[in-house]
């Protein structure tokens, strides 16, 4: 708001330059005194005008940089010298087409080794067949054991047996702690719900005392006159100051010291009068005090309630989950007791079976040895990919952005060959600032200019980190429809709208004035100018935004005066564009 005051400095400074110009003709051509101050008395002449409602929007404008919406890197999967590459910088290419070729020597001996794996893994497939042959002359002598075996499993279960019925004892223990907590947090609630009804007993009588409290205050302020010495007050003061504002004469200390003994008798009275307050106001302040406290109080009983239910379902949800528990042991615990009635033929050929994976082992060797051939066979699947990537291919179609390689250079993994942009679509990326953010939206319009060439984009990212680099929110924007013009890496002006507002009144900037940062407008109310402070929103260089103080009836004061001040007389002046509708 700066720029308020700087305009008003230079309309002062010409307004006194102008009048100590007119002030020397006129003593130059013999102007008395008496006429001067006769004219200084006249009505200053003013020109008005109506505030209109209206919005208004601000542009703002930010360097923003040229880039292909997709753009790929072409990088060789494996280090070869280059054989041939004839692309060059500008060639349109389509998806698929060759770029160049590589020395694919290294490839081919890769081929040849993965060949030879192949044939050895042929070899350990015949290997262990004879190993599942072994297997199956081995599985008459581990029968043997199984009596053994099963003396063991036996003592196997008892042991199992014992450790469930521990555990269930132990989860029946459970069981009854969940319940006595459960019983205990049920007397806790009742207990806590009996204080919370106390409280909000308590806390409605505070509320009657507070209402009590307060009309006791407002009947004795009213039955003192504290209100009516209040206005007397204000307007003791209001006479003061329009009584310094008014030229001095040969009265004025005598009519002065009256004023401000008026103004003193009247302050005088509020000070006595509020004393006289000061016993209901401390009333009024300590039942406050107590409700305010009382309510605390009721709150938090209400959240130890809430507390209480929470521990409570959690209980039972663990109470819950405990019988579950429980519910399974038992069934497991069922299950092992029907397996030690289980006769002694059953286990022996479970043994038998058991036994029998050796065989089973034997034989998944033989398949893992064909899995493995398999491998072998993918290494030279492998390999001959590998050999593909001797020839380096375009992913996308675009135009070719650079090219790096060279007929006899060794390309590597680490240097792109190729760079290929699409150009059918541009993205302009330009930074804003955290306030401006916040005013943009995705598919929002702007305008891009390039070397006084404007083209129609639209926001489709607003980046929500602050880039490192610029302390700016990164925005990106698609040009649909760009042309040669639009390089890659250019820089470019974005224009777009950003700050707004509607449902406003909209008035010269010029009119607006600030005493200690307050705006204020002279308003024509009559044939006297009307000081109206107002609240004001964003501006431009012409317009500013009001959005309380003025309205649309009001007869705004647009033109500058030195003399022009509250209360004094004006002249409205009849401006062309009010001539030219008169006459219409």
């Amino acid at each position: 708001m700066k720029r308020r005051y700087i305009y008003f400095a230079k309309k002062a400074a010409s307004v006194l330059l102008v009048t100590a110009c007119f002030s020397t003709l006129m003593t130059g051509c013999g102007q008395t005194a008496e006429a001067a101050e006769e004219e200084e008395s006249d009505a200053i002449p003013v020109e008005v005008q109506m505030p209109e409602a209206g919005s208004l929007t601000l542009k703002n404008e930010f360097v923003g940089t040229v880039s292909p919406e997709e753009s790929v890197y072409v990088v060789p999967l494996v280090s070869a010298e280059v054989l041939s590459a004839d692309i060059k910088v500008g060639d349109t290419v389509t998806a698929g087409q060759e770029l160049c070729k590589l020395d694919p020597e290294a490839a081919e001996l890769q081929l040849a080794s993965a060949k030879a794996q192949y044939n050895s893994a042929a070899a350990g497939v015949k290997a262990a067949e004879v190993g599942y042959e072994i297997a199956q002359a081995q599985y008459d002598s581990t029968v043997a054991q199984l009596d053994v075996q099963n003396e063991q499993t036996q003592r196997q279960k008892d042991l199992t047996m014992y450790q469930m019925q521990m555990q269930i004892d132990n989860i029946n223990e459970g069981i009854g702690d969940i319940n006595e907590q459960i019983a205990d947090l049920a007397e806790d609630r009742e207990d806590l719900k009996d204080q919370r009804d106390d409280l909000k007993d308590a806390r409605n009588q505070a509320d009657q005392y507070v209402q009590q409290a307060q009309a006791a205050y407002s009947a004795a302020a009213a039955a003192y006159g504290y209100p009516e010495a209040q206005r007397n007050y204000q307007a003791a003061i209001a006479a003061m100051n329009a009584f310094e504002a008014q030229p001095h004469d040969s009265d004025y200390d005598t009519k002065k010291e009256q004023l401000q003994g008026q103004l003193n008798d009247a302050k005088d009275k509020v000070d006595e009068i509020e004393g006289d307050l000061k016993s209901h106001k401390d009333t009024l302040t300590a039942a406050q005090s107590a409700a305010s406290q009382l309510d605390s109080a009721y709150e938090q009983a209400k959240a130890g309630i809430e507390q209480i239910d929470d521990g409570k379902e959690q209980l039972e949800e663990t109470l819950s989950d405990t019988y579950t528990s429980l519910g399974q042991t038992e069934t497991v615990k069922n299950l092992t007791e029907a397996q030690l009635n289980v006769n002694t033929q059953p286990v022996q050929e479970a043994g038998k079976r058991t036994a029998a994976l050796g065989i089973d082992s034997a034989a998944a060797q033989v398949n893992s040895a064909k899995v493995g051939a398999a491998g072998a066979k993918v290494g030279i699947d492998s390999a001959e990919y590998q050999l593909d990537m001797y020839t380096l291919t375009a992913p996308i179609d675009g135009v070719i952005e650079a090219v790096n390689v060279e007929a006899h250079d060794f390309a590597s993994p680490g240097n792109p060959a190729f760079v290929i942009s699409n150009k059918d679509t541009m993205t302009v990326t330009f930074g804003v600032s955290e306030g401006i953010r916040s005013t943009l939206k995705v598919g929002q319009k702007i305008e891009v200019d390039r070397n006084g060439k404007t083209y129609s984009a639209a926001i489709t990212e607003i980046g929500s980190m602050i880039d490192q680099t610029t302390g700016l929110f990164m925005i990106k924007s698609c040009v649909s429809t760009p042309d040669d013009s639009l390089l890659t890496g250019s820089t470019v002006k974005v224009t777009a709208d950003t700050y707004s507002r509607g449902d406003a009144l909209l008035i010269p900037y010029d009119a607006v004035y600030y005493d200690n940062s307050q705006p204020y407008v002279y308003v024509a109310v009559g044939d006297v100018a009307e000081r109206r402070d107002i609240e004001t929103d964003i501006f431009d260089e012409q317009t500013i935004t009001v959005i309380s103080g003025l309205t649309t009836e009001d007869q705004l004061i647009t033109s500058w005066s030195a003399n022009l001040r509250d209360g004094a007389e004006i002249s409205i002046q009849e401006t062309e564009s009010s001539a030219t509708g008169a006459e219409e």
